[in-house]
Formats: structure tokens, C-alpha cells, sequence
């Protein structure tokens, strides 16, 4: 499956519609929202949004009208995010709330999630489907709530650290299926086996995305799993150590299992829709984040790794999980790719 090229498209149509909407606002701060639109360089939401309603047997009129309304939800969360963090960088971009200051840019969030359900009720959502939406938005501000008064050391427990990814990231991959399902024929079992694809990927991004920020996150006192499970196997998290600790301690093996654990559920869950190339594009994401994960957390460089991998954010990961590795690769080949990057990068190592 031909990945890169997938994500190149949705990430060109999806971005060039949501800044038609952004344009026809008529908002004096249309600057702010267009700068929005690349938070990420790829739109990873939108592709896998579109594969599932694809999945599901939907037009790709429909994929693509509903990862506009996801994408601009998307867009007002990751730019909250970044307030609520103050992280004055996204993916080796200026944030907005740095670049425009925090009152424009809560305004600005305000409107993005504005215009998502104007585009809802533009693409013909009804009721129901509008209820379901802002149940989700609901869901998701909940989650976010929580990791703001929870996630800080020594009082995140590893049940409630399972429980917020499921609330935050896995929340916002779930509510694009959730919203997009609504637009399929779909029985309520496919319906429910895309959306839990989808809240997978969410759990396994925010488990990721806490190996990338691992040093940052101790420095500013929050709590992710491998400070969880380090500090119930050693009983202390040592900073200056922190990585030969995670080793030493089978944390990052551990870790390695959860991720196979969820993989690999969400693999078998592929196997329960219909045989089609959008199906078989959502498994080889699972095949690929297990085959990626589970060699990069084997190696005795993989603190080196993961500072080059998320010295921007998460997605220079995506890029080598998705385009980089291919589903056929060996052990022994994926290796080779990790050992490239190294190499390529050894002056920003010293």
C-alpha cells in the first residue's frame, strides 16, 4: 500500500478545502486560522479519517466533506493544546498563540470549531449527527480538563494514565470516526470496529508522543507511563539517568508489550470489515507502528533516536513509521533506516 502518496493526497485536498471555508469566513483574523492549517506539515487526521469512512464503503465526496469538519476540529484542539502547554512550537513551527498572542488565538479556536459545525450542517448533518458531535467535544474538553488537574508527579496512576490517553488522544481519533460513520451505510458492529481502529491510533500516538517528550514532561513535573513504571520498579525516576534506568528496569520492554498488545488488537480488528484497500491500508498502519516500535525500543541508541525523532514533534515519527519502513521489511533492514537517520545526524548528537 502506497502510504506516503495517500497521506500527500488527503493532505492536499483537505487543507486546500478547509482554507476555501477559513477564506469565505469573512473573520478580520483569517490570517491566524489560515496559519493554522499547518500544524502539521502531512494531515495525518485527515488520511486516516478518510480511510475509515472508505473502510465503511463511503464516497469520497463524503471522506473528504467530513475530514474538513475533523480537520478543523483538529486544528482548534492541537492550537488549545499548545496554549494550555504554553509550547511555543508545533513540529518546528512558531505556535499561534506565540505568534499572535493568547486573546486572538482563543478567539480564533473559537471560531475553527465554529465553522466545523457550520460544515456539518453544510454536508447535510442532521440532528442526531449534531448531537453526536458536540457529545464528542464534549468528551474531548473533558479529557483535556483532566490531564490539566491530573497529569502532574507522583499523583497520575498508571490505570488513570491508561484512562486519560483514552479520554484525550484516543478522543480525538475516535470523534473523527465517530462524526464520519454517521455518513456510511454502515452496520453499528462496522461502525464500531472503525471507530476503535481509530481510538487506537489515538492511544498508541499519545504513548509515542510520551517517549518523544520524555525530558521535557519530567523538567515540567508531569507524569507519562514510563515514569509510571519506572518509579513503581526502581521507586524513584532519576532524570540525568532516566533512559539506562528505562532499560535496566525492562520499562521500555514493557512499554514494547503494551504497544504489540494494542497493535496487534487493532490488526484483528481490521480482519472484521470488509476486504478492501482502505482496510488493508488501516492494517498496515498497526503492522507498521509495531514493526517501527518494536525494533526502536530494542536498541541501545534509542535515546539518541528518539531526540532526533521528536526534536520537532511526533511527526518525524510518522514519516519513518509510515514512508520510511515498508510492511515487508526485516528486522535487519529497519535497522539499516534507523541506523541512516543516526548517521545522518551524528553533529546534532554531539
Amino acid at each position: 500500500m502506497d502510504i506516503e502518496r495517500f497521506v500527500n493526497d488527503a493532505t492536499d485536498n483537505i487543507n486546500l478545502k478547509i482554507k476555501e471555508v477559513i477564506s469565505k469566513s469573512g473573520y478580520p483574523y483569517q490570517e491566524i486560522l489560515t496559519d493554522t492549517l499547518h500544524i502539521f506539515d502531512k494531515r495525518w487526521d485527515a488520511a486516516l479519517e478518510i480511510c475509515g469512512v472508505r473502510a465503511l464503503k463511503g464516497s469520497k465526496d463524503v471522506a473528504e466533506g467530513v475530514a474538513v469538519v475533523t480537520g478543523l476540529i483538529t486544528q482548534a484542539i492541537f492550537v488549545l493544546d499548545d496554549v494550555i502547554d504554553k509550547t511555543d512550537r508545533r513540529e518546528g513551527r512558531t505556535a499561534a498563540w506565540a505568534k499572535y498572542g493568547i486573546n486572538s488565538t482563543l478567539i480564533a479556536i473559537h471560531s475553527l470549531l465554529n465553522l466545523s459545525l457550520e460544515e456539518l450542517i453544510r454536508i447535510g448533518g442532521d440532528k442526531n449527527v449534531m448531537y453526536s458531535a458536540l457529545k464528542s467535544l464534549d468528551a474531548l474538553l473533558v479529557g483535556e480538563y483532566r490531564d490539566i488537574k491530573r497529569n502532574r508527579r507522583d499523583v497520575l496512576t498508571k490505570d488513570e494514565y491508561w484512562k486519560l490517553c483514552s479520554e484525550k488522544a484516543g478522543e480525538i481519533t475516535k470523534m473523527f470516526m465517530s462524526i464520519a460513520s454517521n455518513f456510511t451505510n454502515a452496520t453499528e458492529e462496522e461502525r464500531y470496529t472503525v471507530t476503535a481502529c481509530s481510538e487506537l491510533v489515538g492511544v498508541l500516538s499519545q504513548v509515542l508522543d510520551d517517549l518523544l517528550d520524555l525530558e521535557d514532561d519530567i523538567r515540567e513535573g508531569k507524569t507519562s507511563l514510563p515514569v509510571i513504571l519506572l518509579k513503581e520498579k526502581k521507586g524513584s525516576v532519576d532524570e540525568e539517568a532516566i533512559w539506562d534506568d528505562l532499560r535496566e528496569f525492562g520499562v521500555l520492554a514493557d512499554i514494547k508489550d503494551s504497544i504489540k498488545i494494542m497493535t496487534d488488537e487493532g490488526i484483528n480488528l481490521t480482519y472484521k470489515l470488509d476486504d478492501n484497500y482502505y482496510t488493508r491500508l488501516l492494517r498496515d498502519v498497526f503492522v507498521l507502528w509495531d514493526k517501527f516500535c518494536s525494533i526502536l525500543l530494542k536498541r541501545d541508541d534509542v535515546e539518541d533516536l528518539f531526540k532526533l525523532l521528536g526534536e520537532n514533534g511526533i511527526e518525524r515519527s510518522f514519516k519513518v513509521m509510515f514512508i520510511d519502513l515498508k510492511q515487508d521489511m526485516s528486522d535487519d533492514e529497519v535497522n539499516i533506516v534507523f541506523d541512516s537517520l543516526i548517521k545522518k545526524n551524528l553533529n546534532k548528537l554531539r
